[in-house]
């Protein structure tokens, strides 16, 4: 487990979820760069969440790998300061939007991830930026270092040969899956009808009635309603473009004509703005499709479900042929976004997903089920099961690109451990005396 948590990712915005607090006190310097006890403990939290595992029988050498993980880390961030790598605003809000949408859809939607934080979308995305901006660092710097290393087939039997049998591991239940997504259309009369009612708040609210008062009573935003519309203190390209280009040019206490946005139809209050920071309050309505939209929509993916059934069409052009999905030019192919392949654990999918694709063989189609977008709308899709990978013993024949994948990481682990003992020498590190107990020489060559 030593090596294997040096070269990590940074704790990941999910982490974010089961963070604690506790008394701050710092525990390690790296090149000035402050490592604190909360800093450790929500590491640790975070490792815990992702990995499933929770009681532990050594959770002292949990603590010190991870505290040598995040020295690690921040040997890292030096080293690319230094090679001044950089990341613009606009590539961390996609990577936070990114994984908003994860957890979104492993949450099931918008408001339990909210209600699981105890914060709105918008101070999560803040609270992370920071956490993004240092992953973005570490990634860059860990693949500038390792770029250039290979393994060969025979080095990649060699890693599977040196593996005790009684070691290898059991691989869960595999899916590769396509969808065809389809958005029921919402009528420019109830379009018409929002408009006129966020209207009709805009006209009391410039007649000195309350803004604050409507956003509680009135907005569908659920994360920033209960704070009067507030959304705190955001910076350019953390919000959707149209909003954001009405927002960044009123004035404070003005309050902007209707803006439409993937969201819905918003009216927005500056409260305060601070060059390309700002904070507004908005009042967000929701355009919803009627019921017989919703019907027709249903009706009209399971017409195309049996037309893929009776051999009509294959479902890789009907995708093509009818889904709202971007995907639908690789077929409907659901990419994983956790792994960047197209098979999924069932414990990335989520929970619709997972009961609809249990009852599916490989090359079998749904019928029309209900989920959520990313924007919170309500939509319908089909899931077609491309291939079911069943639970086995990680094999060279079947499980080729896995393991060649972990052979790889070895290679770049070796090269990473070396790169760290040489930058420890030339770095200033300090470590709390408390901390001395961890051994970090194997991988860090620290000495006490």
């Amino acid at each position: 487990m030593r090596k294997a948590l040096l070269i990590g990712c940074m704790i990941s915005l999910s982490g974010l979820l089961h963070a604690q607090t506790v008394i701050d006190e710092i525990i390690a310097s790296v090149a000035g760069q402050i490592i604190t006890k909360y800093d450790l403990e929500y590491a640790i939290q975070s490792y815990k969440y992702q990995s499933g595992i929770y009681n532990l029988e050594d959770e002292e050498e949990l603590r010190c790998r991870i505290l040598e993980q995040l020295i690690f880390q921040k040997l890292l961030i030096d080293q690319a300061k230094l090679d001044s790598i950089e990341i613009s605003e606009e590539q961390i809000t996609q990577r936070i939007e990114s994984s908003i949408r994860m957890q979104v859809a492993r949450a099931g939607s918008i408001k339990r991830l909210e209600e699981a934080y105890g914060k709105s979308i918008s101070e999560i995305k803040k609270d992370a930026r920071q956490v993004v901006r240092d992953d973005y660092m570490v990634n860059q710097m860990q693949q500038s270092l390792t770029a250039g290393i290979n393994v060969t087939y025979q080095d990649v039997r060699e890693y599977y040969q040196q593996i005790p049998e009684d070691s290898l591991p059991t691989l869960p239940v595999e899916y590769e899956i396509a969808v065809i997504t389809k958005v029921p259309t919402v009528s420019e009369i109830e379009k018409e009808a929002l408009k006129e009612r966020l209207t009709g708040y805009r006209n009391r609210i410039l007649k000195g009635e309350n803004f604050s008062t409507f956003a509680r009573l009135y907005s569908e935003d659920p994360g920033s309603a209960a704070k009067g519309g507030e959304l705190g203190f955001v910076n350019r390209g953390e919000l959707y473009p149209e909003f954001e280009q009405v927002a960044f040019d009123l004035k404070p206490g003005e309050i902007s004509p209707i803006v439409e946005t993937k969201a819905g139809l918003h009216i927005i209050r500056m409260i305060e703005r601070r060059g390309d920071q700002a904070n507004v309050a908005h009042i967000l309505l929701k355009p919803k499709p009627s019921i017989d939209s919703m019907v027709r929509t249903q009706k009209h993916l399971d017409s195309v479900a049996r037309l893929v059934r009776n051999g009509g069409w294959s479902f890789d052009s009907a995708a093509r042929a009818f889904s709202d999905d971007p995907n639908k030019i690789s077929g409907g192919t659901l990419i994983n976004p956790y792994t960047a392949s197209s098979t999924w654990s069932e414990e990335q999918l989520d929970q619709t997903a997972l009961y609809t694709i249990r009852k599916l063989k490989e090359g079998e189609c749904s019928d029309a089920v209900p989920f959520v977008t990313e924007e919170g709308n309500q939509a319908y899709r089909l899931i077609f099961i491309r291939k079911i990978h069943p639970e086995h013993v990680i094999n060279l024949t079947d499980d080729y690109e896995k393991v060649k994948n972990a052979a790889l990481e070895a290679q770049k682990q070796k090269a990473l451990v070396k790169w760290a003992t040489r930058k420890v020498r030339l770095t200033h590190v300090e470590i709390n005396p408390k901390y001395h107990n961890c051994d970090l020489s194997e991988n860090l060559g620290i000495q006490f």
